[in-house]
């Protein structure tokens, strides 16, 4: 499977080029995540069914101990992924306001991003935050699904759109997922197996995001962040790399780091849910998105981003199968609370549901360790709002938040 031709590209309709912003001086200042790099080529075989052995255990060893990496080698030209930005910033500059009021989807009762986010939606310590979304959902990718889900000024780039959206989930996603079922010693396509059906029983979806520069006393108020520590809550989430420098990642030693940007890669994290199947023993890392250095800082930050999710039936159990998922729970509780009491192990769909519609909606409460907690179907989900402030010191002498 390839991406969109320019064949398929709406021909009528002019969509101005995405000229990346340029990348920051400081980057001898920053303190860099050092990120493994799966090479996805290496991926081979019927069904991509076959990886060398010390990519499997390398990859392995990124995921449960970072849990995030980069990618790269995945079938796509640069230009695709300018064109896939070129249409995001399309999407929030020629879409006209009432349209996008009009096709707000309704997150806290739907449990779904599918459709689009207003700024505002979510709240870091009463500041609002200055994101907005277009959510293209895997359940929407049929035609008239899709016409009542996104405004008719839209509708000309859906086919071009979904099939960007495919390329990431039967290609990349499918690699990866090849990948991790080697490495918790499952059949090769046991993961893909659980994730195939995404366009009938899924909530995949392709986001366009741009974050806004906010007000200066807002920034001011949440110390530069701009979205705070979290994890997903999906499988797989892949980011398509863009340079500006305000991603982070929360090490196991309690350190901020920021993402490097990697020309034509894949910036790839794990989710809650595989997390959860492969019994804690591959990491869903805390990352959250701050203020970048000061000659980034006139930029907003468009992304392009696919969440991947298990087939909505999945059942977020450590999986049986796999040796590494069995000794991994035994050091792990997640559900043993909820199983006594004779409550159901929450599915995919319902875990991802709750999630999404509750995030950002102030139902997080202070903790002694300093950190946002909520108990979600019994498991702990823990927010970081722990700030540090962005200067030169920050990036030369990074310091670990509180535990």
């Amino acid at each position: 499977m390839s991406a969109p031709s320019k064949s398929q590209y709406a021909p009528d309709i002019p969509v101005e080029p995405w000229t990346p912003p340029k990348e920051t001086t400081h980057g001898d200042e920053i303190h860099w995540a050092p990120l493994y790099t799966l090479d996805l080529s290496q991926v081979q075989g019927e069904n991509w069914s076959e990886v060398p052995e010390q990519v499997v255990k390398d990859t392995g060893d990124a995921l449960a101990n970072v849990g995030f990496i980069y990618a790269e080698n995945h079938g796509l030209d640069q230009e695709d992924i300018l064109r896939q930005y070129a249409l995001g910033k399309h999407s929030f500059e020629k879409i006209a306001d009432a349209d996008k009021e009009a096709f707000t989807a309704d997150i806290v009762n739907s449990g779904s991003y599918c459709g689009y986010k207003q700024v505002g939606h979510w709240k870091i310590d009463d500041v609002a935050d200055r994101i907005e979304q277009w959510n293209f959902g895997s359940a929407a990718y049929e035609v008239e699904a899709a016409k009542k889900k996104y405004p008719a000024s839209l509708h000309p780039f859906l086919d071009e759109i979904h099939e960007f959206a495919r390329f990431n989930h039967d290609v990349v996603v499918r690699k990866v997922l090849t990948v991790l079922s080697l490495v918790l010693k499952l059949p090769y396509d046991y993961l893909w197996n659980l994730s195939k059906k995404y366009e009938t029983e899924g909530d995949d979806f392709l986001r366009y995001m741009l974050v806004h520069r906010p007000p200066q006393e807002d920034d001011a108020a949440s110390k530069g962040v701009r979205i705070q520590g979290h994890t997903d809550f999906g499988s797989v989430t892949l980011l398509w790399s863009q340079p500006i420098a305000s991603l982070e990642v929360l090490g196991k030693d309690n350190v901020w780091r920021t993402v490097r940007h990697k020309p034509n890669a894949l910036i790839v994290n794990l989710g809650d849910s595989l997390h959860f199947l492969s019994g804690g023993y591959l990491r869903a890392t805390i990352h959250r998105v701050v203020a970048p250095p000061e000659d980034q800082l006139q930029y907003a930050r468009l992304n392009v981003l696919y969440f991947s999710m298990f087939d909505n039936d999945v059942k977020l159990l450590p999986i049986e199968e796999s040796p590494v998922a069995r000794e991994a729970a035994k050091t792990h509780d997640f559900w043993s609370e909820r199983i006594r009491n004779g409550e159901p192990v929450p599915t995919s769909k319902e875990w991802n549901g709750l999630r999404i519609s509750r995030y950002g909606q102030k139902h997080s409460k202070l903790g002694a360790d300093g950190h946002h907690h909520e108990t979600i179907a019994g498991h702990d989900v823990t927010l970081y709002n722990d700030t540090q402030p962005k200067n030169r010191q920050f990036y030369a002498q990074p310091q670990p938040v509180a535990a």
